[in-house]
């Protein structure tokens, strides 16, 4: 039986900075009535209502110390297997587990392994699959196994794969994925992205389950293909 929840909100998705979309990890940021009341500050496990379909992720409530100094209090969601525009919706989220406190790490490379540790922690705790395919991925030792074999894998080649392994129905243009890996704006040069996914599809290509494992969207970009 799942836990009762500790916390229940309910507000509309507004626009925040977008930090969240530019490493890779979109949220959805709550605009609550005023003088809604608030759990302590820290990173949660969610359960999330969206017009009547059920999500899960990981919430966090406070400030952001690795982003900014700013201490406004927000609420922020990032929504495991979403993609979508979800701005102005109605979204009502429960929080579960805190599993953190805030934390403020030393770059957004480091921000960003934490963040995926918090959402593994909400797939084992909901029970939500990654994915079926023959790929499995550990981002906390870096390590990727197909068939049974490790991959070996360049820390970028790694971290391109898992963003695409860990967002299975999402398709991410070139500029997305070179923002979300290599944590800076585009700026029109994706050449690394095209170079860096030609070689992994290299190091896929003598497994029979790794071949279509990236899959080219015509006129857009790449999707996990698993």
């Amino acid at each position: 039986m799942e836990p009762r929840p500790d916390f229940h909100l309910t507000g509309t998705v507004v626009h925040g900075r977008g930090i969240g979309k530019l490493v890779g990890m979109p949220t959805a940021n709550l605009d609550l009535p005023l003088g809604a009341p608030l759990p302590p500050v820290g990173v949660y496990l969610t359960r999330a209502l969206l017009e009547g379909r059920e999500y899960h992720g990981v919430t966090n409530v406070g400030a952001r110390p690795t982003v900014d100094r700013d201490p406004e209090i927000t609420v922020e969601t990032h929504i495991l297997n979403f993609s979508g525009d979800l701005y102005g919706r109605e979204l009502e989220i429960w929080l579960y587990t805190r599993l953190r406190a805030p934390l403020r790490f030393p770059d957004f490379s480091l921000l960003l392994d934490q963040i995926r540790r918090d959402c593994d922690a909400a797939r084992d705790f909901f029970g939500v699959p990654l994915s079926a395919s023959p790929l499995h991925m550990d981002p906390q030792k870096h390590l990727a196994v197909l068939e049974g074999q490790e991959l070996p894998l360049s820390p970028k080649e790694f971290d391109l794969l898992y963003h695409l392994y860990s967002n299975p129905d999402t398709a991410f243009t070139q500029e997305q994925l070179y923002e979300a890996v290599w944590h800076q704006p585009a700026g029109g040069w994706c050449h690394a992205v095209e170079n860096t996914v030609f070689q992994i599809r290299k190091r896929l290509r003598p497994f029979p389950g790794g071949k279509g494992l990236i899959r080219t969207v015509p006129r857009y970009g790449y999707k996990y293909g698993g």
